[in-house]
């Protein structure tokens, strides 16, 4: 914790570089994610999946582990690099064809406890993006096809990264599943 009081910009609920204090780059600008937010996303993908008459959560979330400490975001042309002076978009203004690969979008939200309306500024990647990374398991304890039908529920049902359930972001497809 600081001890000295940080200048604010801009007024409560509405700060245009509130971005700059949560986006996830390396020194070369390259977009990442935490290994958390997949184990998150896995794991409630796993309370979809049925065993019993109860489901898998606890199961995944007690032998799952991501291995990678970045999980960096590319498209087709390769990594995905955050602008020193990334374009701000109003969310819903811009079709998805004409988006940049990164850019800051700008959205409305409702804080549940308040019911006040704030204004997020949070970097987005235009859709298409794909990542890969490494996961462990316990095969006795979630076999293999429960636990990759547990990562299409999540990427369908819960998606990765902020805002997921709640106004669908982060939402993606499996498209290999492999072991080595």
């Amino acid at each position: 914790m600081p001890l000295e009081a940080k200048e604010k910009d801009g007024v409560a609920g509405n700060s245009p570089n509130e971005w700059k204090k949560t986006v996830l780059m390396d020194e070369e600008r390259q977009l990442f994610l935490l290994p958390t937010y997949f184990f998150g996303c896995i794991k409630y993908g796993g309370k979809t999946v049925k065993r019993g008459k109860g489901n898998l959560l606890a199961d995944i979330a007690s032998t799952l582990q991501v291995m990678d400490d970045q999980i960096y975001i590319c498209n087709s042309n390769g990594p995905i690099k955050l602008p020193d002076s990334p374009q701000v978009i109003e969310a819903g203004t811009v079709k998805s064809e004409k988006l940049p690969d990164s850019y800051v979008e700008v959205i409305g939200v409702r804080n549940p406890s308040t019911k006040a309306r704030n204004i997020r500024y949070r970097v987005a990647v235009k859709p298409g993006w794909q990542c890969s990374f490494t996961i462990l398991w316990d095969s006795v304890v979630v076999d293999r096809k429960s636990l990759e039908t547990a990562i299409i529920n999540a990427g369908t049902l819960v998606g990765v990264g902020d805002g997921r359930q709640s106004i669908g972001y982060g939402r993606f497809e499996l498209k290999e599943f492999s072991i080595f």
